[in-house]
Protein backbone atom coordinates (compact mmCIF):
# COMPACT_ATOMS: atom_id res chain seq x y z
CA UNK A 1 0.00 0.00 0.00
CA UNK A 2 1.65 3.40 -1.23
CA UNK A 3 2.22 5.68 1.62
CA UNK A 4 1.22 9.28 1.79
CA UNK A 5 4.29 10.66 1.17
CA UNK A 6 4.46 8.51 -2.54
CA UNK A 7 1.40 10.38 -3.32
CA UNK A 8 2.32 13.64 -2.25
CA UNK A 9 5.66 12.59 -4.76
CA UNK A 10 3.59 11.52 -7.77
CA UNK A 11 1.09 14.41 -7.61
CA UNK A 12 3.92 16.95 -7.25
CA UNK A 13 5.48 15.10 -10.18
CA UNK A 14 2.50 14.91 -12.55
CA UNK A 15 3.65 17.73 -15.41
CA UNK A 16 1.77 20.87 -15.51
CA UNK A 17 -0.19 21.72 -18.79
CA UNK A 18 0.83 24.59 -20.82
CA UNK A 19 -1.53 27.33 -21.70
CA UNK A 20 -0.96 26.16 -25.59
CA UNK A 21 -2.38 22.72 -24.07
CA UNK A 22 -5.46 24.26 -22.25
CA UNK A 23 -6.25 25.98 -25.49
CA UNK A 24 -5.60 22.74 -27.63
CA UNK A 25 -7.88 20.69 -25.63
CA UNK A 26 -10.49 23.42 -25.57
CA UNK A 27 -10.59 25.21 -28.84
CA UNK A 28 -14.57 23.93 -29.07
CA UNK A 29 -15.32 26.18 -26.68
CA UNK A 30 -14.23 28.91 -28.72
CA UNK A 31 -15.88 28.02 -32.05
CA UNK A 32 -19.13 27.56 -30.00
CA UNK A 33 -18.23 30.82 -28.28
CA UNK A 34 -19.50 34.05 -30.89
CA UNK A 35 -23.24 32.21 -31.27
CA UNK A 36 -23.30 31.47 -27.49
CA UNK A 37 -23.00 35.28 -27.17
CA UNK A 38 -25.40 36.03 -29.76
CA UNK A 39 -27.78 33.42 -27.55
CA UNK A 40 -27.13 35.47 -24.95
CA UNK A 41 -27.68 38.81 -26.08
CA UNK A 42 -30.35 38.52 -28.91
CA UNK A 43 -32.04 35.62 -26.79
CA UNK A 44 -31.80 34.95 -23.31
CA UNK A 45 -31.95 38.81 -22.63
CA UNK A 46 -34.69 39.13 -24.98
CA UNK A 47 -36.95 36.11 -23.71
CA UNK A 48 -35.72 37.87 -19.93
CA UNK A 49 -37.20 41.14 -21.13
CA UNK A 50 -40.18 39.93 -22.35
CA UNK A 51 -41.22 38.38 -18.72
CA UNK A 52 -40.22 41.54 -17.34
CA UNK A 53 -41.78 43.34 -19.75
CA UNK A 54 -45.60 41.50 -18.91
CA UNK A 55 -45.72 42.35 -15.44
CA UNK A 56 -45.54 46.68 -16.40
CA UNK A 57 -47.72 49.27 -18.13
CA UNK A 58 -45.29 50.65 -20.48
CA UNK A 59 -46.37 52.55 -23.96
CA UNK A 60 -43.03 52.04 -25.14
CA UNK A 61 -41.96 55.62 -24.60
CA UNK A 62 -38.97 56.53 -22.16
CA UNK A 63 -36.87 54.53 -20.91
CA UNK A 64 -37.32 50.25 -19.72
CA UNK A 65 -35.03 48.32 -17.70
CA UNK A 66 -35.11 44.56 -16.78
CA UNK A 67 -33.13 45.47 -13.28
CA UNK A 68 -34.84 47.64 -10.74
CA UNK A 69 -35.91 50.35 -10.84
CA UNK A 70 -37.23 49.73 -14.22
CA UNK A 71 -38.87 52.80 -15.04
CA UNK A 72 -39.59 56.10 -13.13
CA UNK A 73 -41.59 57.68 -15.69
CA UNK A 74 -45.58 58.46 -15.80
CA UNK A 75 -45.77 55.96 -19.20
CA UNK A 76 -44.43 53.05 -17.19
CA UNK A 77 -45.48 51.50 -14.46
CA UNK A 78 -45.09 47.95 -12.29
CA UNK A 79 -49.13 46.33 -12.22
CA UNK A 80 -47.97 42.81 -11.36
CA UNK A 81 -50.51 40.81 -12.70
CA UNK A 82 -53.02 43.05 -13.80
CA UNK A 83 -52.14 42.45 -17.37
CA UNK A 84 -52.89 39.03 -17.57
CA UNK A 85 -56.04 39.45 -15.30
CA UNK A 86 -57.20 41.88 -17.76
CA UNK A 87 -57.56 40.06 -20.45
CA UNK A 88 -58.33 36.87 -19.12
CA UNK A 89 -61.30 38.26 -17.01
CA UNK A 90 -60.66 41.17 -14.79
CA UNK A 91 -61.93 43.68 -17.80
CA UNK A 92 -65.06 42.38 -19.75
CA UNK A 93 -64.20 44.51 -23.27
CA UNK A 94 -60.89 43.23 -23.19
CA UNK A 95 -61.45 39.48 -21.95
CA UNK A 96 -64.35 38.97 -24.35
CA UNK A 97 -62.16 40.04 -27.30
CA UNK A 98 -59.23 37.65 -26.05
CA UNK A 99 -61.09 34.76 -25.47
CA UNK A 100 -63.10 35.08 -29.09
CA UNK A 101 -59.95 35.67 -31.10
CA UNK A 102 -58.49 32.39 -29.10
CA UNK A 103 -61.96 30.74 -30.13
CA UNK A 104 -60.82 31.83 -33.45
CA UNK A 105 -57.26 30.36 -33.48
CA UNK A 106 -58.65 26.97 -32.10
CA UNK A 107 -61.18 27.30 -35.28
CA UNK A 108 -58.37 28.05 -38.10
CA UNK A 109 -56.27 25.34 -35.83
CA UNK A 110 -58.30 22.42 -36.38
CA UNK A 111 -59.43 23.26 -39.93
CA UNK A 112 -56.37 23.74 -41.29
CA UNK A 113 -54.71 20.60 -39.91
CA UNK A 114 -57.41 18.38 -40.95
CA UNK A 115 -57.71 19.68 -44.19
CA UNK A 116 -54.03 20.20 -44.95
CA UNK A 117 -54.10 16.39 -43.76
CA UNK A 118 -56.72 15.12 -46.34
CA UNK A 119 -55.35 16.72 -49.64
CA UNK A 120 -51.43 16.33 -49.01
CA UNK A 121 -51.69 12.32 -48.20
CA UNK A 122 -54.01 11.91 -51.46
CA UNK A 123 -51.33 14.43 -53.38
CA UNK A 124 -48.10 12.55 -51.89
CA UNK A 125 -49.79 9.23 -53.02
CA UNK A 126 -50.47 10.48 -56.32
CA UNK A 127 -47.36 11.76 -57.09
CA UNK A 128 -45.36 9.14 -55.72
CA UNK A 129 -46.83 7.12 -58.71
CA UNK A 130 -44.68 6.46 -61.62
CA UNK A 131 -46.69 8.88 -63.77
CA UNK A 132 -45.12 10.83 -67.01
CA UNK A 133 -44.77 14.34 -66.46
CA UNK A 134 -44.32 13.60 -62.50
CA UNK A 135 -41.65 16.24 -62.21
CA UNK A 136 -44.06 19.31 -63.69
CA UNK A 137 -46.47 18.11 -61.50
CA UNK A 138 -44.41 18.02 -58.21
CA UNK A 139 -43.32 21.60 -59.27
CA UNK A 140 -46.56 22.89 -59.46
CA UNK A 141 -47.66 21.43 -56.23
CA UNK A 142 -44.89 23.26 -54.92
CA UNK A 143 -45.56 26.61 -56.51
CA UNK A 144 -47.61 27.96 -53.18
CA UNK A 145 -44.45 26.84 -50.84
CA UNK A 146 -41.61 29.20 -53.39
CA UNK A 147 -44.36 32.21 -53.97
CA UNK A 148 -43.80 35.32 -52.44
CA UNK A 149 -46.45 35.69 -49.47
CA UNK A 150 -47.66 38.60 -49.20
CA UNK A 151 -48.18 38.42 -53.24
CA UNK A 152 -50.26 35.68 -52.93
CA UNK A 153 -52.47 37.27 -49.73
CA UNK A 154 -53.13 40.00 -52.32
CA UNK A 155 -54.06 37.73 -54.96
CA UNK A 156 -56.48 35.92 -52.82
CA UNK A 157 -57.99 39.20 -52.00
CA UNK A 158 -58.72 40.24 -55.24
CA UNK A 159 -60.29 37.08 -55.89
CA UNK A 160 -62.49 37.04 -52.86
CA UNK A 161 -63.63 41.02 -54.13
CA UNK A 162 -67.69 41.62 -54.53
CA UNK A 163 -66.24 41.91 -58.44
CA UNK A 164 -63.63 39.25 -58.48
CA UNK A 165 -62.84 35.70 -59.86
CA UNK A 166 -64.70 33.83 -57.33
CA UNK A 167 -67.85 35.30 -57.65
CA UNK A 168 -67.70 35.82 -61.95
CA UNK A 169 -67.10 31.62 -61.67
CA UNK A 170 -70.18 31.21 -59.91
CA UNK A 171 -72.38 33.47 -62.18
CA UNK A 172 -70.75 31.93 -65.26
CA UNK A 173 -71.62 28.38 -63.97
CA UNK A 174 -75.11 29.34 -63.10
CA UNK A 175 -74.93 29.34 -59.19
CA UNK A 176 -75.14 32.87 -58.58
CA UNK A 177 -76.97 32.58 -56.14
CA UNK A 178 -73.99 31.67 -53.78
CA UNK A 179 -72.40 34.54 -54.70
CA UNK A 180 -70.86 36.85 -51.86
CA UNK A 181 -72.19 40.04 -52.29
CA UNK A 182 -70.35 41.84 -49.92
CA UNK A 183 -66.93 40.12 -50.69
CA UNK A 184 -66.04 36.63 -49.30
CA UNK A 185 -64.04 38.23 -47.17
CA UNK A 186 -66.19 41.19 -46.32
CA UNK A 187 -69.32 39.24 -44.73
CA UNK A 188 -69.36 37.77 -41.46
CA UNK A 189 -70.43 34.45 -42.18
CA UNK A 190 -68.12 33.55 -45.32
CA UNK A 191 -64.76 35.59 -44.09
CA UNK A 192 -63.03 33.02 -41.83
CA UNK A 193 -63.70 29.87 -44.07
CA UNK A 194 -62.09 31.79 -46.69
CA UNK A 195 -59.17 32.49 -44.72
CA UNK A 196 -58.89 28.76 -43.87
CA UNK A 197 -59.00 27.88 -47.45
CA UNK A 198 -55.81 30.16 -48.01
CA UNK A 199 -53.98 29.11 -45.49
CA UNK A 200 -54.54 25.36 -46.40
CA UNK A 201 -53.16 26.01 -49.58
CA UNK A 202 -50.02 27.12 -48.03
CA UNK A 203 -49.60 24.94 -45.85
CA UNK A 204 -50.34 21.70 -48.48
CA UNK A 205 -46.78 22.20 -50.39
CA UNK A 206 -44.73 21.08 -47.06
CA UNK A 207 -46.63 18.60 -45.96
CA UNK A 208 -46.96 16.79 -49.26
CA UNK A 209 -43.28 17.01 -49.51
CA UNK A 210 -43.26 14.92 -45.85
CA UNK A 211 -45.65 12.58 -47.15
CA UNK A 212 -43.83 12.24 -50.44
CA UNK A 213 -40.86 11.18 -47.96
CA UNK A 214 -42.17 9.10 -46.39
CA UNK A 215 -44.02 7.03 -49.31
CA UNK A 216 -40.54 6.60 -50.66
CA UNK A 217 -39.26 4.51 -47.80
CA UNK A 218 -42.12 2.15 -47.54
CA UNK A 219 -40.79 -1.02 -48.83
CA UNK A 220 -42.39 -2.06 -52.39
CA UNK A 221 -43.05 -5.82 -50.68
CA UNK A 222 -45.25 -4.70 -48.46
CA UNK A 223 -47.54 -3.21 -51.32
CA UNK A 224 -46.89 -6.63 -53.11
CA UNK A 225 -47.64 -8.88 -50.11
CA UNK A 226 -51.07 -7.12 -49.97
CA UNK A 227 -51.80 -7.52 -53.90
CA UNK A 228 -51.30 -10.95 -53.24
CA UNK A 229 -53.71 -11.03 -50.18
CA UNK A 230 -56.15 -9.19 -52.51
CA UNK A 231 -56.17 -6.19 -50.57
CA UNK A 232 -57.93 -3.18 -52.35
CA UNK A 233 -56.44 0.58 -52.88
CA UNK A 234 -58.10 1.73 -49.69
CA UNK A 235 -57.47 -1.23 -47.85
CA UNK A 236 -53.55 -0.84 -48.57
CA UNK A 237 -53.95 2.80 -47.54
CA UNK A 238 -55.85 2.20 -44.34
CA UNK A 239 -53.65 -1.17 -43.14
CA UNK A 240 -50.29 0.53 -44.36
CA UNK A 241 -49.62 3.18 -45.71
CA UNK A 242 -51.20 5.49 -42.80
CA UNK A 243 -49.67 3.34 -39.72
CA UNK A 244 -46.23 3.68 -41.12
CA UNK A 245 -46.78 7.74 -42.01
CA UNK A 246 -48.15 8.21 -38.76
CA UNK A 247 -44.81 9.52 -37.24
CA UNK A 248 -45.11 12.55 -39.79
CA UNK A 249 -49.13 13.02 -39.32
CA UNK A 250 -47.79 13.90 -35.90
CA UNK A 251 -45.05 16.52 -37.44
CA UNK A 252 -47.51 17.64 -39.22
CA UNK A 253 -50.20 18.40 -36.38
CA UNK A 254 -47.85 19.70 -34.43
CA UNK A 255 -46.28 22.16 -36.83
CA UNK A 256 -49.53 23.12 -38.15
CA UNK A 257 -51.48 23.54 -34.82
CA UNK A 258 -48.87 25.86 -33.47
CA UNK A 259 -48.46 27.78 -36.64
CA UNK A 260 -52.12 28.59 -36.77
CA UNK A 261 -52.36 29.57 -33.10
CA UNK A 262 -49.34 31.85 -33.14
CA UNK A 263 -49.90 33.14 -36.90
CA UNK A 264 -51.71 36.10 -37.81
CA UNK A 265 -49.95 37.52 -40.67
CA UNK A 266 -52.52 36.07 -43.18
CA UNK A 267 -55.45 37.83 -41.37
CA UNK A 268 -53.43 41.09 -40.86
CA UNK A 269 -53.29 41.36 -44.55
CA UNK A 270 -56.15 40.18 -45.94
CA UNK A 271 -59.15 41.05 -43.05
CA UNK A 272 -56.71 43.00 -40.04
CA UNK A 273 -59.16 41.16 -38.12
CA UNK A 274 -62.52 42.08 -39.82
CA UNK A 275 -65.53 42.16 -40.90
CA UNK A 276 -66.35 43.19 -37.07
CA UNK A 277 -63.94 40.87 -35.38
CA UNK A 278 -64.91 37.54 -36.86
CA UNK A 279 -61.30 37.22 -38.26
CA UNK A 280 -59.62 38.61 -35.29
CA UNK A 281 -57.08 35.92 -33.88
CA UNK A 282 -54.98 36.32 -30.73
CA UNK A 283 -51.60 37.26 -32.50
CA UNK A 284 -53.34 40.29 -34.53
CA UNK A 285 -54.02 41.48 -31.11
CA UNK A 286 -50.56 41.29 -29.64
CA UNK A 287 -49.07 43.35 -32.80
CA UNK A 288 -51.89 45.84 -32.40
CA UNK A 289 -50.93 46.06 -28.69
CA UNK A 290 -47.41 46.17 -29.43
CA UNK A 291 -47.42 48.37 -32.67
CA UNK A 292 -50.91 49.39 -32.68
CA UNK A 293 -52.61 52.52 -31.59
CA UNK A 294 -53.21 51.18 -28.26
CA UNK A 295 -49.52 50.93 -27.76
CA UNK A 296 -49.26 49.01 -24.10
CA UNK A 297 -45.98 46.54 -24.51
CA UNK A 298 -46.95 45.19 -21.31
CA UNK A 299 -50.13 43.88 -22.50
CA UNK A 300 -48.48 42.48 -25.79
CA UNK A 301 -45.92 40.68 -23.97
CA UNK A 302 -48.19 39.04 -21.19
CA UNK A 303 -50.28 37.98 -23.96
CA UNK A 304 -47.70 36.47 -26.51
CA UNK A 305 -46.75 34.52 -23.03
CA UNK A 306 -50.25 33.45 -22.61
CA UNK A 307 -50.00 32.39 -26.13
CA UNK A 308 -47.19 30.33 -25.69
CA UNK A 309 -48.36 28.16 -22.90
CA UNK A 310 -51.76 27.67 -24.56
CA UNK A 311 -49.52 26.94 -27.62
CA UNK A 312 -47.21 24.28 -25.64
CA UNK A 313 -50.01 22.67 -23.77
CA UNK A 314 -51.72 22.06 -26.99
CA UNK A 315 -48.64 20.86 -28.69
CA UNK A 316 -48.18 18.60 -25.96
CA UNK A 317 -51.67 17.54 -25.45
CA UNK A 318 -51.75 16.40 -29.36
CA UNK A 319 -48.00 14.42 -28.78
CA UNK A 320 -49.89 12.47 -25.87
CA UNK A 321 -52.43 11.62 -28.16
CA UNK A 322 -50.49 10.88 -30.99
CA UNK A 323 -48.18 8.45 -28.77
CA UNK A 324 -50.88 6.38 -27.57
CA UNK A 325 -52.03 5.52 -30.81
CA UNK A 326 -48.72 3.81 -31.95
Amino acid sequence: MPSMTDVYSTASTKPRRSLRQIINDNIGFLFILPALILFLVFGLYTVVFAIALSFFRWNGFGSFSILPPACELPECAFVGLKNFQDFLYANPTESQFFWQAFQNNIIIAIAVTVGTILIALPLALALNRALRGQTIYRTLMLLPMVTTGIAVFYVWSFIYEPDGSLNAILQTVGLEALRARQGWLGQPDTALAALIVVMIWGAVPFAMILYLAGLQTIEKDLFDAAAIDGANAWQVVWRIVWPLLRPITVIIVITSFNSSIQGYEQVYLMTNGGPAGHTEVVGLQIFNYGFGDQRQLGMASAMSWTLFVLAFIVAMANLRFFRSQT
